[in-house]
């Protein structure tokens, strides 16, 4: 357990408490988590921004509860925080509809219709069963729910515990064969006894005394896999090749130095990003590349949304303030104008004519997909910084060759 905290959100299923006011959710998802995290009151609109609490469902593995605002919040703050709990509910890998057992009505009804054709699971908690017994007139109601989930209702009552171990074990169920579908970071790329080599760049953007999520997922992936790695920075790679009895069976290099990778990589030597990996794992790939050669159909004054999904301190060579920005205008030879967002995607997406977002180490692929939806909904091509970056230096159809079936 004391392991559980150091897994990062980005590789925990989210799952969404959702429901009106008042129906229980916070109580709920203390009973889930085993401890007091949201504040509980009787006043409707407690709960305002999305909670996050990770924790850990045994035998499952970590996750990360999202406790959200009423969906029928009257506040002035209200359309705010409706905002945020679609967003939540959007980005989620299941979802629980919390509803006090006796209050159920035809908003609740018809909000259960509209989640129920997402991709997420959809369960629904029946709460205050210590307060409401169920009556007659529950049957009606109750068998509704199971005819638009698909699912019976699992009764609960959250200060007793009653129904709280039984609501764990369907969302462990439905999680696991959720993850049964999902593909792995190095699908197809890997097999026992292969060699791997990681180009890795130690630059001002690397943290001192380690290296990045995406390194480290990548490593991970290729000990599960029976495999070996050998981590190298991209100045000693073809000292290092040079060693090696047989070259690796693929390398693997950081978008920001793969230019110099192109060039020590030998070409029988398969050659990707991590960042283009990511893209393949979370996102998708072919559009990115699609997407890509947008740049060379940019203007003068045209203008690029850069978007990043995680906070961290910028610096004088910033990937997505200085390098990427110089690049695109060095390989264009236009002046274009140039947006760097952290977090979503802004209101007025729609006014740019491109957006090209980062390798979401630091997001779930759910959560990447919730956002590719929005902007694709305003109509804004969509590409990554490791296709980008490998198109405008030349070297994107190298990178792609280990996808070759798949682009």
């Amino acid at each position: 357990m004391n392991a559980t905290p150091r897994t990062p959100r980005a590789l925990r299923p989210h799952i969404v408490l959702t429901g009106k006011c008042n129906a229980g959710k916070s109580t709920l998802l203390n009973a889930l988590v085993g401890h007091d995290l949201a504040i509980v009151a009787p006043t409707a609109g407690t709960t305002t921004d999305p909670v996050v609490k990770s924790s850990e469902l045994v035998p499952f593995g970590p996750v990360a509860f999202v406790d959200t605002a009423g969906n029928d919040d009257q506040s002035e703050l209200a359309a705010a925080r409706a905002v945020k709990t679609r967003r939540a509910v959007a980005e989620a890998d299941a979802i629980v509809y919390v509803v006090h057992r006796a209050r159920i009505d035809s908003d609740d009804l018809d909000e259960l219709r509209r989640l129920a054709v997402g991709d997420a699971p959809l369960l629904v908690a029946l709460t205050h069963g210590d307060l409401s017994p169920a009556a007659p007139q529950d049957a009606a109601p109750v068998a509704e729910i199971q005819q638009i989930t698909g699912s019976a209702p699992l009764p609960t009552a959250a200060p007793t515990g009653e129904g709280v171990a039984t609501l764990r074990e369907a969302l462990i169920e439905v999680l696991r064969r959720r993850k049964a579908r999902e593909k792995s970071l190095l699908e197809d790329l890997i097999r026992p006894y292969r060699l791997i080599m990681l180009i890795v760049p130690i630059d001002l953007e690397a943290p001192a005394g380690r290296l990045i999520m995406p390194q480290v997922q990548t490593i991970r992936e290729v000990l599960d896999a029976d495999a070996a790695t050998i981590v190298v920075k991209e100045r000693e790679v073809s000292w290092v090749l040079d060693q090696l009895k047989r070259p690796p069976d693929l390398a693997i290099t950081d978008s920001q130095v793969v230019l110099k990778a192109a060039g020590a990589v030998p070409p029988h030597i398969p050659l990707t990003t991590f960042s283009i990996l990511f893209s393949r794992y979370k996102g998708d790939l072919a559009r990115f590349v699609r997407n890509a050669k947008r740049i060379d159909t940019l203007n003068h004054g045209d203008r690029i949304l850069i978007t990043e999904s995680c906070s961290h301190h910028t610096h004088c060579d910033d990937i997505a303030r200085v390098k990427i920005p110089r690049w695109l205008r060095q390989y264009t030879g236009k002046e274009l104008r140039i947006d760097v967002v952290g977090g979503r995607f802004p209101d007025n997406a729609a006014d740019y004519n491109l957006a090209i977002h980062c390798g979401a180490c630091m997001i779930t692929r759910t959560q990447m997909h919730a956002r590719m939806h929005e902007v694709s909904e305003q109509e804004v091509p969509l590409t990554n910084y490791g296709v980008a970056i490998s198109h405008v230096h030349g070297v994107l159809d190298r990178v792609l060759e280990p996808f070759a079936g798949e682009v």
